[in-house]
């Protein structure tokens, strides 16, 4: 094309010498030089028409789409080309409703490369590659970040770092990058849409005496050239949602009741309050980066955000919505230990006591205000319900995967008198963190682009209940008779437990029996005082098993020597028993035990 632009300058320098050489050099027809015109249709998916947030035909018009343009000559489009055509153009139109008569105008006006047929000077074939998105932004070109001096209608799909928030500088090379992090706040919100060929459209390029094949449905115009029909022949843009819309409720439900109207039990407002500690989604992301060159027909290229989209966007991901409190329990959030920022969750349902109503450090619990999670539904990431319909957008998870929620929540109940004081105020009262999750919430479908998704969180309350009732007296059945003392001759006399008979039984009674009088026959003790202990022995004798059994220390009168004497010696004072030695051998001595007074 660089060849096209030189003998265009030529031409006019000849048009001083000669009529003829300039009449050969321009094109031939006027339609020749036709400018690249737009038409758009808004791709309704689900989305209601009308709402501050959507972008229809009803506000595109105004709004306007952004389109990228790639210039890559004789070569066809690649990761190396640049938005050298057109960067970042806006495209609006006067019209109230965009139909498909609407005139869609830009500036400055871009014409399409003329190098084909008789007049062109080469044989090669030039490209040009659309991209769009809506709603155009307001960039710097060299830096690609939003303007915030601009009109309001320029810079409302831009707030404080959400929404669009960045696309590619116009140097930088590669597809078309729209950065984007959702916004919670239904009042500001903002739908994004990109652009593909519309279903019936039948676009159709040349070059030279070839027919250029038409984009596939559902994707972006790559490698166009100059069209057919230059003069009445649009880039058609389908523009797609690339966004799901979600919104977020809850409530609580009181002992099972039904969610359904007032005839649900409610809880005394001026005794217990539920606060919403932390929320965790995981399933859809809350920043990425869309690339407008998307893979799959109809279908959102997401890429990472962090990367500036080189790397894939990776499901699941997880995000923890917190109540920002101080409190100990939350952990290090951002590098602030124990102060986890509040990140969007709405201030009513969570125990924000900076906002709180209370009165000499109690919380006022009749109070409207922070009146945590009440029987009728509130938004859980708050903003005004009454803008669109209460629902911002997110960034679609991809498809087979689940969408999970868990909650953690406190529950706080006046009590007077309990000893605990409530968490930052003087009530007392108790403090019950609960925490349920629900996997799978929509049970298997696809969370996808397009679509309105309402996820109703009900928090079950089911209050302690008692119930009591007096037991019965067990009545015995059975009798005991007791014989007492009748005044009779007699009556009233014990009868004596029997003595001990062996050397065990006398240490099992009750006082044990220790101290013996013995006479060792064989021996040198006659009527001497001994001492019976409970250290034992066992012994065994093969040849005479009589003798087998246990054997407790018996020692003797002078405290230092002993003997074995069996557990079943008699202690009757005449028998003489077997014993052993103090080495555990039959000593052939015998011993007559008799217990000492």
């Amino acid at each position: 094309m660089k060849k096209l632009f030189f003998f265009a300058a030529a031409a006019l320098t000849l048009a001083a010498c000669t009529s003829e050489e300039l009449n050969v050099q321009t094109p031939n027809k006027v339609e020749d030089n036709a400018a690249v015109n737009f038409d758009v249709y808004v791709n309704r998916g689900v989305t209601r028409a009308g709402t501050p947030n959507d972008i229809n035909n009803s506000n595109i018009g105004k709004i306007g789409f952004g389109v990228f343009a790639y210039y890559t000559n004789d070569t066809q489009y690649s990761s190396s080309a640049t938005p050298n055509f057109m960067y970042n153009q806006k495209v609006t139109t006067t019209d109230a409703t965009a139909t498909t008569s609407s005139v869609w105008t830009y500036e400055p006006v871009k014409y399409w490369p003329n190098e084909y047929g008789d007049a062109a000077i080469s044989d090669e074939i030039d490209y040009v590659s659309f991209f769009a998105y809506a709603p155009w932004t307001a960039v710097a070109p060299t830096t690609g970040k939003p303007l915030t001096n601009s009109s309001l209608a320029e810079t409302v799909q831009h707030q404080e770092n959400y929404n669009i928030v960045g696309v590619n500088k116009n140097n930088a090379t590669g597809d078309p990058i729209i950065k984007y992090v959702v916004d919670t706040d239904p009042a500001t919100s903002v739908d994004l849409l990109w652009g593909v060929k519309a279903s019936g459209s039948t676009e159709t390029s040349i070059a030279g005496t070839q027919l250029v094949p038409s984009p596939e449905v559902g994707m972006p115009f790559i490698d166009l050239t100059k069209p057919a029909d230059p003069v009445d022949g649009k880039i058609r843009f389908n523009l797609k949602h690339a966004l799901a819309k979600v919104k977020v409720t809850i409530d609580y439900i009181d002992d099972a009741q039904t969610p359904a109207g007032p005839a649900a039990k409610k809880l005394n407002a001026n005794e217990t309050r539920i606060y919403v500690r932390w929320l965790e989604i995981n399933g859809f992301a809350m920043k990425g980066a869309l690339n407008l060159n998307n893979e799959e027909p109809n279908t959102p290229n997401w890429k990472d955000y962090d990367s500036n989209g080189q790397n894939e966007l990776v499901f699941p991901t997880t995000t923890r919505f917190n109540d920002g409190r101080k409190d100990t329990k939350e952990g290090t959030q951002n590098g602030q230990a124990n102060n986890e920022l509040n990140i969007c969750l709405n201030d009513s349902i969570i125990e924000n006591f900076a906002s709180t109503e209370k009165k000499d450090g109690k919380i006022i619990f009749g109070a409207k205000k922070n009146c945590g999670v009440t029987a009728e539904p509130q938004l859980v990431f708050g903003g005004d319900s009454t803008k669109n319909g209460g629902y911002f957008y997110v960034i679609p998870r991809n498809q087979g995967e689940t969408v999970d929620i868990k909650i953690n929540y406190d529950v706080l109940t006046l009590d007077s008198l309990l000893t605990t004081n409530l968490s930052g105020t003087k009530d007392r009262g108790s403090e019950i963190e609960n925490q349920i999750e629900k996997l799978d919430i929509f049970e298997g479908a696809d969370f996808e682009p397009g679509k309105v998704y309402n996820i109703k969180i009900h928090l079950g309350m089911t209050s302690v209940k008692f119930e009591a009732t007096v037991e019965p007296w067990n009545e015995i059945t059975n009798e005991a008779e007791v014989d007492l003392p009748d005044n009779q001759p007699g009556s009233g006399s014990v009868t004596p437990a029997p003595a001990p008979a062996t050397v065990a039984e006398a240490l099992a009674a009750t006082p044990a029996i220790t101290s013996f009088k013995y006479t060792l026959v064989g021996g040198t003790d006659t009527d001497a005082t001994g001492t019976l202990t409970t250290e034992t022995t066992e012994y065994t004798n093969t040849s005479n098993p009589s003798l087998n059994g246990t054997y407790y220390k018996f020692m003797r009168a002078n405290g230092t020597n002993f003997v074995w004497v069996k557990s079943d010696a008699a202690i009757d004072g005449t028998t003489a028993n077997t014993i052993l030695g103090q080495n555990e051998t039959v000593s052939g001595w015998t011993l007559k035990l008799a217990p000492a007074e």
